[in-house]
């Protein structure tokens, strides 16, 4: 089953998502908004129907929360893509090092997929294991970064010099 079909095959630069939580038609402008009307009234609804099904039967309420959580993140990677394209494209306007571009985005990706899944663990109760995800989130981010420092102590050397 495809969630994301083609608005008008005849013009490939139009996509839209049948829910209406992303809106996107990509151009030369690059313009993409997110419905967040849509992505709030999902979220409230999956929490209300968590709480229905945790009071019947508690392993199926944890489902819900991961299901949405997932489905919200797609729908802000969708409508994000066309800004990470943007930025690509000053970076290779500017002749800057993809390098720095490719380390800002990992890490926010490792940002946003450790908050999920800690978010998750808290869901089902496990504040702990929340923690240490958490925590490797946070040295995922530092020797993601590790790079740009030797980078960066390796400018500052030369500028002594």
């Amino acid at each position: 089953m495809w969630i994301f079909q083609l608005k008008n095959p005849s013009r490939s630069d139009h996509i839209n998502c049948p829910l209406s939580i992303v809106h996107c038609q990509l151009s030369t402008r690059g313009c993409c908004e997110l419905n967040i009307t849509a992505i709030v009234a999902l979220g409230l609804v999956a929490a209300v129907l968590s709480i229905i099904l945790r009071q019947h039967k508690q392993e199926y309420g944890l489902y819900i929360p991961l299901v949405t959580g997932v489905a919200i993140l797609g729908a802000v990677l969708i409508a994000v893509r066309p800004v990470l394209d943007v930025i690509q494209n000053l970076m290779e306007a500017v002749h800057m090092n993809n390098i720095y571009g490719q380390t800002l985005l990992k890490g926010l990706a490792v940002c946003y997929l450790t908050q999920l899944a800690a978010d998750a663990c808290k869901d089902a109760g496990e504040t702990a294991i929340a923690g240490k995800v958490e925590l490797a989130g946070k040295i995922a981010i530092v020797l993601l970064s590790l790079p740009l420092f030797a980078s960066l102590v390796e400018m500052i050397t030369r500028l002594i010099q």
